[in-house]
């Protein structure tokens, strides 16, 4: 199942890049107008500052990013919008695809001190640790076993008094999509038929939606010696969850 939502993901890279972000008509490729890739990257900067307002609000006050991941970074849009308030920023992302287009778009942009690596389940790619590490809408599309190990590795790259922001899905609120998860996990071509009733190809890569126990997330923050952290709601088109805000202990 690992293997097939990175394969899945590798796919919107090469189709569909910036929808596979932000899963709206407007920013598919053939809708993709220089007005609305400036309303894309736009929304990231809008979405950097609410973060970094709500850590100075509930966690540390004096908080300024000065190494930083960004775990699922895609082509960008909060990538390059924390590289220009940091020192440095590590991007990491399963798609070859998608790390040449964030390339493109950090250099297109005039940021230069991002380091673009690929991901695998053991990090091995990251250098030491780091004071800020954000995550938005990644993990609900990563296996849940496999999700928890990645987490908990994340959390032994928090620097001591680092802050982490990290979203996961919980659970929906419309039973139709519980249907469509259903049919896709469970009936052989299920996802292939979603396609069609909602007029994409017959062959167009499904976007795995996972749902996570949030009690089995706050036992490794504990485990992880974290004891500092406040949660937001989220819902996205009936997708609930929640950001995780925390800090080590310094």
């Amino acid at each position: 199942m690992g293997n097939e939502t990175d394969k899945n993901w590798e796919q919107f890279g090469r189709q569909d890049p910036y929808y596979g972000v932000i899963t709206h008509d407007k920013y598919r490729q053939e809708n993709l107008s220089a007005e609305r890739r400036h309303e894309f990257f736009a929304s990231g900067v809008a979405h950097m500052e609410a973060v970094l307002s709500t850590v100075r609000q509930h966690l540390d006050a004096e908080f300024t990013v000065k190494r930083a991941l960004y775990f699922g970074c895609g082509v960008g849009r909060l990538l390059i919008p924390l590289a220009r308030i940091a020192e440095e920023v590590t991007g990491v992302d399963i798609s070859d695809v998608m790390l040449e287009e964030a390339r493109k778009n950090c250099a297109a942009q005039s940021v230069r001190n991002v380091l673009l690596v690929k991901s695998d389940d053991a990090l091995s790619l990251l250098d030491g640790t780091y004071d800020f590490i954000h995550l938005f809408i990644v993990f609900q599309h990563i296996p849940v076993q496999r999700g928890e190990r990645l987490f908990a590795q994340l959390l032994t790259r928090l620097a001591p008094g680092g802050i982490g922001v990290i979203h996961f899905k919980y659970g929906q609120d419309f039973e139709y999509r519980k249907l469509h998860t259903w049919l896709d996990r469970h009936v052989p071509g299920g996802g292939n038929l979603l396609n069609l009733s909602k007029g994409r190809k017959f062959s167009a890569p499904r976007m795995q939606m996972y749902t996570y126990d949030l009690n089995v997330l706050r036992a490794l923050l504990q485990k992880a010696g974290i004891t500092n952290f406040f949660t937001t709601f989220e819902n996205h088109g009936g997708n609930l969850g929640v950001m995780l805000y925390f800090q080590r202990n310094r």
